[in-house]
């Protein structure tokens, strides 16, 4: 084995290395260059349940002059929103 052949291998291990962590960093969307978000929610969020909530949805629930607020709080109730406190929230 030749005296310069462990520097190259080690070298060439560390780049490789280099490359799969910068790979998946952008993958993963460490820049943003990638997103996995569905590009028809782009005002979405996802709850504990894996449930995704469209925040304008929520918003016209919360700013419908039609609805009584125990009608509101009905609304995000079948949303599967349950958590009185962020139904409060999101009335106020």
């Amino acid at each position: 084995m030749n005296s310069n052949t462990c520097p190259k291998r080690l070298l060439a291990t560390t780049v490789a290395t280099l490359f799969m962590v910068a790979t998946l960093f952008l993958i993963n969307g460490g820049c943003g260059l990638v997103s996995f978000r569905n590009p028809d929610f782009d005002n979405a969020e996802t709850g504990e349940d894996g449930q995704t909530f469209v925040l304008d949805d929520l918003e016209a629930i919360a700013a419908d002059p039609d609805l009584s607020d125990d009608e509101k709080r009905d609304a995000f109730a079948e949303l599967g929103i349950e958590d009185p406190d962020l139904i409060d929230a999101l009335l106020n």
